[in-house]
């Protein structure tokens, strides 16, 4: 089954949680490389451009057949894009190094970002 990260209103307990309903969670995790993250007035996107730092998120599996809904509802692709990312899923020990995979991730063009503020920390809501 395909890999998601999820880093805003898809996350569990956010307004957009819903849309999850049918997938398997796998664990919280953070972007192995720095994006850009900003908030938007109702949800936060993420620019495939260097950042500040790692963004922090959840990877869930997710039915293959879930992927064209997800593509949708993200506007793809008019307001994001899907490309893999390499993610670190958080580990039980916080000495440990987490597993690395790949997953799935929105990104929205830094033009329609612009408007955003920048989540410097790298996690939303801030």
């Amino acid at each position: 089954m395909p890999k998601v990260f999820v880093y805003g209103s898809l996350k569990r307990g956010q307004s957009n949680a819903f849309m999850m309903d049918g997938a398997q969670f796998v664990a919280p995790a953070r972007s192995v490389q720095c994006w850009r993250l900003v908030a938007l007035p109702h949800y936060p996107a993420l620019v495939w451009q260097q950042g500040p730092c790692r963004i922090a998120g959840e990877v869930w599996e997710v039915p293959e057949t879930m992927m064209a809904q997800l593509d949708r509802f993200e506007e793809v692709p008019v307001l994001y894009t899907r490309q893999e990312i390499e993610v670190e899923l958080e580990a039980p020990d916080p000495a440990q190094p987490g597993r690395l995979l790949m997953a799935h991730a929105y990104f929205m063009p830094a033009a329609l970002a612009a408007a955003g503020r920048e989540l410097h920390e790298g996690c939303w809501p801030a």
